[in-house]
């Protein structure tokens, strides 16, 4: 019995470092916040997702040309770092593209483009998707995987969409990643959570319970804000988008607002799990320690298969207010998250 040990031991670390992972996602607008891929912090990931490609014809462009030489030293570090590097194709805006390629097209592409660059995997993000495209999407996956080309899908977490997997192979899509991003808009009359924690880990159930394994299903998470002009709090009615680009405030802006002025009255909202802070001004919902731990909790404890961030550019540099440390402590608590002293 003892010389079969070494083998469970070997599938048990296997299984466990399938429930593990810390994904940061580096999109390439990342450039304008003045953020750089050295400023990533690679320790404290298990695999970085560069977005976003965009399919023509048999070729993978890059959405933002200007970007390239960030993207190369992305990929420079993570490998010296021992860090996956995955990047996503399509994404909001593409729905059409992703739906036209073909998949002869979609390979040959990938093919070419990881012999060129030598990155690890393709994310394919079907944008704003319904059951029918989600099916076409899952098809074009498997058709790249079954071409030894490891291969993962995003799409929005909506529980509509987990009735759709019915009988798809997933057996060779690597991961199942979920879109838990944007609930709140400036075009609802109400205010709303961006992120609702309560119900996105009742849509992770419910994609398990359609037949994803669980240990490739991994939330997105919003490492940003939602803010509204005159708004009062959550369920109160608002006169548009308040301060941020288009009402959008990184999670690092949103601490620094906190600390430069005491007019916020900060508070966690119980039923969804999620902050909110009020001013005389704007009200602003975002997710903050309390909830991504509540998330990283719910990852742990149903043994998904992480979690991952957009973006890491959002997130504060101080472990102690980290939103990425917050995640790693609670999913990989091995890592010493402990700020390095400078000599």
């Amino acid at each position: 019995m003892k010389k079969f040990l070494p083998f469970f031991v070997l599938l048990f670390a296997v299984a466990l470092f399938a429930q593990n992972k810390v994904v940061a996602y580096f999109p390439h607008w990342a450039q304008y916040s003045q953020f750089k891929p050295s400023d990533v912090r690679y320790n404290f990931v298990t695999e970085v997702r560069y977005g976003y490609l965009t399919p023509s014809g048999s070729e993978l462009l890059f959405a933002d040309e200007s970007d390239k030489n960030n993207f190369l030293e992305l990929v420079k570090l993570a490998k010296d770092a021992k860090v996956k590097i995955t990047v996503s194709v399509g994404g909001m805006g593409l729905e059409a593209t992703m739906k036209e390629i073909s998949s002869s097209d979609l390979i040959a592409a990938a093919k070419s483009f990881q012999s060129e660059y030598g990155i690890d995997a393709f994310e394919l993000d079907g944008g704003v998707i319904d059951a029918e495209d989600l099916q076409k999407l899952l098809r074009l996956a498997t058709d790249v995987a079954n071409s030894d080309i490891s291969v993962s899908v995003a799409i929005p977490g909506v529980e509509s969409l987990a009735g759709a997997i019915g009988s798809a192979d997933l057996s060779k899509i690597e991961n199942f990643s979920l879109w838990f991003t944007d609930d709140a808009s400036a075009n609802d009359p109400q205010v709303k959570p961006n992120s609702n924690t309560v119900n996105n880990i009742k849509v992770l159930a419910a994609f398990a319970n359609a037949g994803v394994p669980k240990n490739k299903l991994m939330p997105i998470l919003p490492f940003y804000g939602k803010t509204f002009y005159k708004a009062k709090g959550l369920g109160s009615s608002h006169e548009g988008a308040g301060s941020g680009n288009e009402g959008s405030l990184p999670y690092k802006e949103i601490l620094d607002k906190f600390r430069d002025t005491v007019s916020y009255k900060v508070s966690f909202d119980e039923p969804s799990k999620s902050e909110v802070a009020v001013s005389e001004t704007e009200t602003i919902v975002f997710n903050g320690i309390p909830s991504v731990k509540a998330m990283a909790d719910a990852v742990k404890e149903n043994g998904y298969g992480g979690i991952a961030a957009f973006d890491i550019s959002g997130d504060h540099k101080e472990p102690i207010v980290s939103l990425l440390v917050t995640i790693g402590q609670v999913i990989r608590p091995e890592v010493d998250y402990k700020t390095k002293r400078r000599r």
